[in-house]
């Protein structure tokens, strides 16, 4: 064998950091889908109320974990992808909804670090935008598939529920607000959680690899 010339046995450099990029996307995205399909599937089950923030949370502290150790472009977009995948053996139920939530998730997590992937300000934003989208998906999917019309029997709803409870008018719109902040809080708490998880576990685990950007 000629010298500097690879063999099948021998992956040239690039052969070798794309290997590595899919082991650590499939890794990180078989435990997100797994997560997804036990514990998410629960949740949904009990019919808790903003239990798609709770796991939106949780995709997002372990993708802001993986970009402290991993800084490579593109990971947390296709560790999402395969988190997907197994997202579709889910038994039973539907699941287009959950798979585009983990996509989009990603896309924004991925959006918001590629340039600062040890930023605690771009994890908080990626944690906010996840929470916020984990909560309105719903909302969003339905104005998609009804135009405005939706949004106006929401507002109903809203003045409505304020009538009832014999709130001020305008006070549903304070009650939003607050729901609004309390996702903001949830999702840049997971950021920051992310963020510090990361740091930690790169000092202490000094693998191989850890903290390139290639």
């Amino acid at each position: 064998m000629e010298a500097g010339i690879p063999t099948l046995a021998e992956p040239s450099g690039s052969g070798r950091r794309l290997s590595a990029f899919w082991t650590r996307a499939a890794c990180f995205g078989a435990l997100w889908g797994v997560g997804e399909v036990t514990l998410g599937a629960f949740l949904h089950a009990l019919r808790l109320p903003f239990a798609g923030v709770l796991m939106a949370a949780l995709a997002v502290i372990m993708l802001v974990a993986q970009r402290q150790l991993y800084r490579r472009r593109g990971l947390s977009l296709a560790t999402g992808l395969v988190a997907a995948l197994v997202k579709t053996l889910s038994p039973g139920g539907v699941i287009l909804g959950p798979m585009a939530a983990i996509l989009v998730e990603a896309t924004l997590v991925e959006l918001c670090l590629p340039a600062w992937p040890g930023s605690v300000v771009a994890a908080m934003a990626a944690g906010s935008l996840c929470s916020l989208w984990s909560a309105f998906q719903q909302l969003f999917t339905q104005y998609l598939l009804y135009g405005r019309n939706i949004i106006e029997l929401y507002l109903a709803m809203l003045r409505r529920a304020s009538g009832w409870l014999n709130l001020p008018a305008g006070a549903g719109w304070w009650v939003l607000g607050g729901v609004i902040a309390l996702l903001v809080v949830v999702g840049t708490t997971s950021g920051w959680l992310g963020v510090r998880l990361g740091v930690v576990s790169r000092q202490r685990l000094q693998t191989p690899g850890a903290g390139e950007s290639w």
